[in-house]
C-alpha cells in the first residue's frame, strides 16, 4: 500500500545536513500539539514570496469542493492530507456529514483486498532485484547526500541500510511516499484517507478506487519509465532532509488547515532549489509530478466521470491533487462540470470572500 502524502519539511538551510534523516522522526519531534505557522520556519518575507508565486496558481486555496454535473447532478470533492496524526483526522464536520450522506466514496485506490489469491499475490510481491544482481543504490545517479538519507530511511523501517541495493526502484518509490511519522501508529490509527474510507463503509457507501493498488508500481517497473522512478525518489528523498524540530511539522499541518495547498506546493519547490539548484529541482519536481499529479489526474476524472454524472459521489484525493493548470479542479471545469469552493472553519477566503455553500 502507498500513499502520496502533503511534503513535511522546511528549507533544506534550516537544518544541518549532516545529522541523519531517520533520527529526527522521534515520536517527541513528530508530536503536533497545535498546527501553526512558526515565524521561525516561514518568516513573513518568504511567506508572502511563497503565496505571491501560490496565486499564479489556478485554484490555489481550498480543500472542499462542490462538483455540479451539466444535469445538476451534485458531488464533492476533498483535498486529504496523507497523515494519521489527530489534527489531520479530525475532519470538519460539514464533511463527515458528505461522507455519511454520499452515494459512493472514490478514493484514490481501494486497498481492500478482493479475493483469497489477491491475500496470496500481495504476500509473493516480487519485491527484490535477482538473488545474482550486484546492482549499487550508490551508483543510480542520485545525490550522495540523498542516496544516504534514502538508505537511512530504509533502516529506519527496519530494512537495513543496504536494502536500496537489494530492492526494486518501485518498491524503494513506495517505501518513501508514507510520512516518517505515521511509522509508530502505521496498522493502528488509519490515516485521513482510510479514515474516510471507513467512514463512507460505515455508512454503507459504495466505494472505488480511482487506479488500482498496483499501478504505481506497474508503472515504474517498465524500464522506459526508470527516469521516472529515479526523479520521484530524488523528490521524496529530499524530503527526508532531517528536521529537529516540530515546528516544521505543526507549519505544514497549520498550510493545509487552512486551506493554502498551492503554498505548500510553492515551499516544497524551494525545498528542493536549496538541495539541487534551480534547473535539477525544476527537472526533477516536472518529472515527478508529470506522472504522480497530472497523469493520475486523468485517470483518475475517467474513472471517476461516470459516476460524477449521476451524482451523490464524495471523491477524496490528496490535496496536491486540486490546483494547477492540470489540477482536479480544472480538469473538471474542462469535462462541463461547475466547480466551485465550500470554504470551511479556519481556512484562508479567496478574495473576494464567497458565500459559503453548503
Amino acid at each position: 500500500m502507498y500513499v502520496l502524502k502533503p511534503l513535511l519539511f522546511a528549507l533544506a538551510l534550516l537544518a544541518p545536513a549532516t545529522v541523519q534523516a531517520q533520527a529526527w522522526a522521534t515520536r517527541e519531534v513528530c508530536k503536533v500539539t497545535s498546527a501553526e505557522i512558526d515565524p521561525q520556519v516561514l518568516p513573513d518575507e518568504v511567506l508572502a514570496s511563497l503565496r505571491a508565486d501560490a496565486a499564479k496558481m489556478p485554484n490555489p486555496r481550498g480543500r472542499f469542493w462542490r462538483i455540479q454535473s451539466p444535469d445538476g447532478a451534485v458531488s464533492h470533492l476533498w483535498g486529504t492530507m496523507h497523515s494519521n496524526d489527530p489534527l489531520i483526522l479530525d475532519l470538519p464536520v460539514i464533511v463527515q456529514k458528505r461522507i455519511s450522506g454520499a452515494r459512493m466514496v472514490a478514493l484514490e485506490f481501494d486497498p481492500v483486498l478482493s479475493s483469497r489469491p489477491a491475500v496470496q499475490d500481495l504476500h509473493e510481491r516480487d519485491l527484490f532485484r535477482p538473488v545474482d544482481s550486484t546492482y549499487n543504490f550508490d551508483n543510480s545517479g542520485l545525490d550522495p547526500l540523498i542516496v544516504n538519507w534514502i538508505r537511512t530511511r530504509l533502516e529506519g523501517l527496519g530494512w537495513g541500510r543496504d536494502a536500496p541495493d537489494q530492492l526494486t526502484l518501485p518498491f524503494l518509490v513506495e517505501s518513501l511516499l508514507s510520512d516518517p511519522c505515521d511509522d509508530f501508529a502505521s496498522g493502528v490509527v488509519p490515516d485521513q484517507d482510510s479514515l474516510i474510507q471507513t467512514l463512507g463503509a460505515i455508512a454503507g457507501n459504495d466505494i472505488i478506487g480511482l487506479e488500482s493498488p498496483e499501478a504505481l508500481t506497474d508503472y515504474l517497473k517498465d524500464p522506459q519509465n526508470q527516469g521516472s522512478a529515479l526523479s520521484i525518489l530524488a523528490v521524496y528523498g529530499a524530503y527526508l532532509d532531517p528536521i529537529s524540530s516540530t515546528k516544521n511539522r505543526a507549519t505544514n499541518f497549520a498550510l493545509y488547515l487552512q486551506g493554502e495547498t498551492a503554498v505548500s506546493r510553492q515551499w516544497d519547490r524551494v525545498t528542493l532549489t536549496h538541495i539541487y539548484g534551480e534547473d535539477l529541482a525544476d527537472f526533477y519536481l516536472q518529472r515527478s509530478d508529470d506522472y504522480l499529479l497530472n497523469q493520475r489526474n486523468k485517470t483518475f476524472l475517467q474513472t471517476a466521470l461516470p459516476d460524477l454524472q449521476q451524482g451523490g459521489v464524495f471523491m477524496a484525493i490528496g490535496s496536491f491533487h486540486l490546483p494547477g493548470e492540470q489540477g482536479m479542479i480544472e480538469l473538471l471545469r474542462q469535462a462541463g462540470y461547475t466547480v466551485s469552493r465550500i470554504p470551511l472553519p479556519g481556512e484562508t477566503p479567496d478574495a473576494p470572500a464567497r458565500e459559503t455553500l453548503k
